[in-house]
């Protein structure tokens, strides 16, 4: 089985090690580079045998803008390795220039959300409702609240990122943790769809990080101390293994997923109902509540999921009948929402429906229609990786795509290209891909 090769971008050396031995001790062969010595060395040939390669980018104590630059410069360098998951140390009670560097690695990586984990219990850092304890004093009466450089005069952990970053911040709390891994699960996918762009954890003791790390194996980026890094090989080895048992692609599988409301997408859109394919369409109205939107997603997944273990391949997608389009948009300006806010909620759903569609049937051909609507999957299922391969018609191949599930058959049309059969095709042309 193929080991998950992971990417750290570390802020000093300390902590480069500091994370190497957390991830050694899961069994990870890894290794330290320093940045500034990389210039003249091939990363490629020396990271072969690695399961952790870690960048020290010695930028705790820049400024915040070079910070993000050497950040932005090492997560680049690793996603030409590439990695399959990606990591960005800090200190263990946040000194330095968290913020910056955060944002950096999000936007090289595209993502749209972080898991940050800082507990540390082993070295008696802890966090409680989001307040960050040493040795069970609050971080702000700490010996940290007299740093020369970096003095931490608050303890609550939103409020020191917000002052670094203004991106949104959720928080999952102990009383989350005591109900089970599902649960954290289901509350991690809940802030994510609510925008925040940094979820953070409560960690108590070492029981609250192996749970933890059940709940992000699936993430592309975390965020925080090393102390995740020992109990995440392990959560990677059982995900692959649970992967391993999924029914293998069915000849024929794929799933369809558009969400354009373009002329030439509705043609194609008929065109497959016409064929007799599962075609399910996601109600707009539903997006603008969370309940109903959770609750129409499900339904989604469980329609497209049945039909495929039945029928070998489904549509998903968006209302394409001009009056409810209307109707959305209409509830969308009544609520302060633009049209293409509106669409970014309905591009959404389609995408986390798709995720799980994928995962449970095993299904790994895809075909996207519609630009935003391949966006918002691409970032979704955490496709860091797309080979151009044969021209279905002008201006559309189909690409070998790389994400955290694994590999996929991918085809992404821009929603006003393609003849009426063109989504057929696509099906055709990602099965023979297989």
């Amino acid at each position: 089985m193929k080991r998950m090769r992971v990417g750290v971008v570390a802020d000093d050396i300390t902590g480069a090690n500091d994370i190497g031995i957390c991830f050694a001790n899961g069994g990870c062969q890894s290794a330290v580079f320093p940045q500034e010595l990389l210039q003249d060395r091939d990363l490629q040939a020396e990271a072969r045998e690695l399961d952790v390669v870690i960048i020290d980018t010695d930028s705790r104590f820049d400024d915040p803008g070079t910070a993000a630059a050497k950040v932005a410069e090492a997560t680049r360098l690793l996603r030409k390795l590439p990695c399959d998951r990606y990591f960005n140390k800090t200190c263990s009670v946040f000194r330095g220039n968290i913020g910056a560097e955060f944002d950096s690695m999000q936007d090289v990586l595209g993502v749209a959300s972080s898991m940050v984990i800082l507990g540390f219990p082993k070295n008696g850092r802890t966090t409680v409702d989001g307040v960050h304890y040493v040795y069970g004093v609050r971080l702000e009466d700490s010996q940290f609240r007299s740093d020369p450089i970096h003095p931490m005069e608050l303890s609550y952990l939103p409020d020191i990122l917000a002052k670094q970053s203004d991106r949104s911040v959720g928080l999952v709390t102990w009383k989350d943790l005591d109900q089970g891994v599902l649960h954290v699960k289901a509350k991690k996918e809940e802030l994510k769809k609510e925008g925040c762009a940094y979820v953070l954890f409560d960690i108590r003791s070492q029981e609250d990080l192996a749970l933890v790390a059940e709940a992000v194996v699936e993430e592309e980026n975390i965020c925080g101390s090393s102390a995740i890094g020992e109990f995440l090989p392990e959560a990677y080895r059982r995900m692959q293994e649970e992967q391993a048992k999924e029914p293998q692609t069915a000849g024929g599988q794929a799933l369809v997923v558009a969400g354009s409301l373009t002329e030439q997408s509705k043609a194609q859109t008929a065109h497959i109902r016409a064929l007799g394919w599962p075609v399910f369409e996601l109600d707009s109205q539903t997006v603008f509540d969370q309940k109903s939107q959770n609750e129409a997603e499900q339904q989604l997944i469980r329609q497209a999921v049945a039909a495929m273990r039945d029928m070998g391949s489904a549509m998903i997608c968006s209302q394409q009948d001009a009056e409810r389009a209307a109707q959305a948009k209409e509830r969308g300006r009544q609520l302060g929402l633009s049209w293409e806010a509106v669409g970014k909620l309905i591009s959404g759903s389609l995408s986390y429906a798709a995720e799980e569609i994928l995962r449970q049937t095993g299904c790994r051909n895809l075909v996207v229609a519609g630009g935003d609507t391949s966006a918002a999957v691409t970032r979704q299922l955490g496709i860091y990786r797309m080979e151009i391969g044969r021209e279905i018609e002008p201006g559309v191949p189909l690409m070998k795509g790389t994400s955290r599930l694994g590999p996929l058959n991918l085809v992404l049309k821009s929603g006003s290209f393609g003849s009426a059969a063109f989504l057929e095709k696509a099906v055709k042309e990602t099965v023979k891909g297989e």
